[in-house]
């Protein structure tokens, strides 16, 4: 196939064009700068140069193949619009074909208990455009249409993991929020890349969940992330937790257990993740790279 990804300078969308390439597909991704062209090339793909708002670029690349992976989202107030504009475009551009788009665990109905793909909720707040975006694609008339909820992603010493460990670091303290009962499902990276390859492989259409067995509640990960940060291990209220980190704080507080019944249906099954022994694991693993993230000499520390 030849596949167009935008954010394929990203880090899911980087191990998407990795497990294609790998697979023996063509794909091009877009990339915004040199930097994240040079990341596309390593990656075995080529590089387009563009951003979401190059609505003319995404409308031409769409039309050019077979199919468009779209995990790119920008973080502005306009994320909604932007997202609207920009997937408008590459539909409207294509006759035929497939297109898969990225929401997330929070589309589910939150739950303890893993839920199935159609079990779902409006997000609500910030995240409440997602069902919209899941419906632009789900309706599209002259594509195959597919939805891909990854639950917490991890794994390559990247991801929001990677955040949580510098935040600890910094703060002194990884804290969870309340009890840290309430759980989440999660998913190497790499194993996450496979669902995306199989989907366009398929012929598949709809919502697909892309996770591990076993949900893991929020103390556990974070008494991970405190052994990766070499830090103490804390709770706080979820009250306090929103007035130092905002409303996204509150997302930390559910929970979002996926049920992926229907990808195992197609044989995806997440391999990397099992063998490293999950989210945690991996955390606690130097060779996967968290337990150095944060550190005076680590190149990729942030202030937070």
């Amino acid at each position: 196939m030849d596949v167009f990804i935008t954010g394929a300078s990203g880090y899911i969308g980087s191990a998407v064009a990795r497990a294609l390439v790998a697979r023996g597909h063509r794909v091009r991704g877009l990339a915004r700068s040199d930097a994240s062209e040079a990341k596309v090339r390593a990656c075995g793909a080529e590089p387009v140069r563009g951003s979401l708002h190059a609505l003319d670029v995404l409308a031409r690349e769409a039309a050019a193949g077979d199919g468009v992976v779209h995990t790119a989202a920008t973080t502005g107030e306009d994320r909604a619009a932007t997202d609207a504009a920009a997937v408008t475009a590459m539909l409207s551009a294509m006759s035929g074909g497939v297109f898969v788009t990225t929401t997330g665990a929070p589309r589910a109905r939150s739950s303890r208990v893993p839920v199935p793909e159609d079990d779902t909720a409006s997000p609500g707040g910030p995240l409440d455009w997602l069902a919209a975006a899941e419906s632009r694609v789900l309706d599209a008339a002259n594509v195959r249409g597919l939805v891909v909820r990854p639950p917490m992603v991890y794994g390559d010493g990247a991801g929001p993991v990677a955040t949580l460990v510098k935040g600890a670091r910094a703060a002194g303290v990884a804290r969870y929020i309340d009890d840290g009962a309430n759980r989440w499902s999660t998913v190497h990276v790499q194993d996450l890349a496979v669902a995306y390859a199989m989907l366009l492989e398929s012929e598949a259409t709809g919502v697909f969940h892309a996770a591990e067995a076993s949900p893991e509640p929020m103390a556990a990960l974070f008494s991970a992330i405190g052994d990766a940060a070499g830090v103490p291990v804390r709770s706080w209220s979820l009250a306090e937790a929103r007035a130092a980190h905002g409303p996204m704080a509150g997302f930390l507080a559910i929970d979002a257990a996926l049920d992926a019944t229907r990808l195992r249906g197609l044989g995806w099954s997440p391999r990397v993740g099992d063998a490293i022994g999950g989210i945690c694991g991996a955390v606690r693993n130097p060779a996967q790279g968290y337990t150095d993230l944060g550190r005076p000499d680590d190149p990729t520390r942030v202030a937070l």
